[in-house]
């Protein structure tokens, strides 16, 4: 994989579009509890969103019934970028609060104007760029049958997405990494401490710092 994106532009775009005059002016912002439902299945997208502090968790229905997860947006995500700019005028998924979230809601039309902005439509790109090269890294993660294997391709494929040299910013819980890897959160946090113990990387808090990019190219 290839350093393509500069993680430091795609994380701006959140804080330099909420920073747009014309956000400042029509921006609202509400905080939702808790597994509180942030949006149904099948609502119009009048509003794009920014995850100002929190998660959210994006769940689908199966015919069957089954809640499946289908992805997650964390601080300084947008949403729904992909749906709305590919002609979708409606969720195709529920959104439901992790935990506390705050959320920017921009109005469409607003958020529109602010991308005729050269500068804003820039860090846009890069950042649907960013998170295009993450859903395809994810997806990948998914071909390979062991946990490590698994585990190993997510921490290589995001080093070479975010140039941080070798340190790694994890999801909020481990349990988001768990469904983001589709294993359970026990087995997760078994090879996590196994590979930790054997020099691979070490875990401190929500960062990941590799020891041996070597040895972790090696499992795959």
């Amino acid at each position: 994989m290839q350093n393509i994106i500069n993680s430091k532009e795609e994380k701006i775009f959140a804080n330099k579009c909420l920073l747009h005059p014309l956000s400042l002016d029509n921006a609202r912002f509400q905080t939702y509890k808790t597994a509180e439902m942030v949006l149904c299945s099948g609502s119009y997208i009048n509003y794009f969103g920014i995850v100002v502090e929190g998660i959210l968790r994006a769940e689908r229905y199966t015919c069957k019934g089954c809640n499946l997860c289908s992805t997650y947006f964390e601080n300084n995500d947008v949403f729904p970028e992909f749906l709305y700019f590919t002609g979708s005028r409606e969720y195709s998924y529920s959104l439901v609060a992790v935990k506390k979230t705050k959320i920017a809601w921009i109005p469409v039309t607003i958020f529109e104007k602010v991308l005729e902005d050269p500068d804003m439509m820039y860090s846009f790109m890069l950042y649907i760029s960013k998170r295009s090269l993450k859903n395809h890294l994810l997806l990948n993660c998914l071909s390979y049958r062991l946990i490590r294997e698994r585990i190993a391709y997510w921490i290589v494929g995001l080093n070479d997405l975010s140039k941080n040299n070798n340190i790694i910013t994890l999801p909020q819980s481990q349990t988001i990494w768990a469904n983001l890897l589709h294993v359970s959160r026990s087995s997760l946090n078994q090879e996590l401490k196994l590979m930790e113990e054997e020099g691979y990387f070490c875990i401190s808090n929500h960062t990941l710092t590799i020891l041996n990019i070597d040895k972790l190219n090696s499992i795959l």
